[in-house]
């Protein structure tokens, strides 16, 4: 059996990982050299109405400079750096005439340095395009708050920028979106209720129009069972999460990678897996990679 130099390459990189910060499949999968992209078929609630459109949730590890919370263009020391999962989240919808582009990019640390516990969120950064203008919104993690800038074409929102203490102890509620998937272990045992300090979405706010807030939420992950995939029916784990009037519930796939398989919300918003593959993306950029879209079941727009 012939090896190549690339292989090699990757599986020493994955031997130091899993001697050093990681164990089990997290290492082998997750520093294989792609992402995992996986697209949904979703009804979007908009203005009181149901719209149809495609979800697609980019999954993929990197580095992140721990001075500037930035992807580094170069090789860092390991005291400059942290590892991210990090997260692209795109959601595409029309909205009568006109249509939204919605994207969030969420980075969860995974691992401990210095007083970053695995899981944190570090960084989420959320746009919103229509025909009426753009919302760009950051928040970093800093010491005890997560520091946020926005920046909107509405009048009474403006550009604002605030503090949220967090003390390790608040969560965002993009994060929720990779901790259930539970990739480095159990996150909550089965049938365990976690009660959470909960930063609500940009994209919720965005929606309610509402500025951030710490709200009470309440995690439930429930026991397996028989759930429908692309490839047929497949055990799954359901997680919920609440918070005021808000209800979500997300089933994930029992066996690893623990790929989100459908989810729906208390205002009727609804996602169903399309499908998800492992591909290095970022190289996959002429023209004669399209088809690729027609692999994943996406559109040209």
């Amino acid at each position: 059996m012939t090896i190549s130099r690339t292989s090699h390459k990757i599986s020493l990189f994955s031997l130091f990982l899993s001697t050093t910060l990681f164990s089990g499949p997290f290492t082998d999968l997750w520093y294989d050299g792609n992402a995992e992209i996986s697209t949904y078929s979703i009804s979007e609630e908009r203005y009181g109405e149901l719209r149809k459109g495609v979800r697609v949730m980019v999954f993929v590890t990197e580095p992140m400079r721990l001075a500037t919370y930035i992807k580094p263009d170069e090789k860092l020391p390991e005291n400059k750096k942290i590892r991210v999962l990090k997260l692209n989240d795109i959601l595409r919808f029309p909205t009568g005439i006109y249509n939204y582009s919605v994207m969030t990019s969420v980075f969860s640390s995974v691992e401990k340095k210095r007083d970053i516990a695995r899981g944190a969120t570090m960084k989420v950064s959320f746009t919103s395009q229509e025909w009426c203008g753009t919302v760009f919104e950051r928040a970093i993690r800093n010491d005890r708050t997560y520091d946020i800038a926005l920046y909107s074409y509405f009048e009474s929102e403006g550009e604002r920028a605030l503090s949220i203490p967090h003390h390790d102890t608040v969560e965002t509620e993009e994060n929720l979106w990779i901790k259930i998937r539970e990739l480095q272990g159990p996150y909550l045992k089965r049938g365990e209720k976690k009660s959470l300090k909960l930063i609500p979405s940009a994209w919720k706010r965005r929606k309610n129009h509402k500025l951030h807030a710490i709200v009470d939420a309440i995690l439930t992950k429930g026991k397996k069972a028989v759930h429908p995939s692309p490839s047929g029916n497949t055990a799954a784990v359901p997680f919920r999460w609440k918070y005021g009037d808000q209800n979500t519930l997300v089933w994930v796939e029992a066996s690893y990678p623990h790929r989100i398989l459908s989810w729906i919300k208390s205002d009727g918003s609804t996602g169903r897996l399309m499908e998800s593959h492992r591909e290095p993306y970022w190289r996959q950029n002429g023209n004669e990679h399209l088809y690729l879209r027609q692999k994943l079941g996406v559109t040209t727009r």
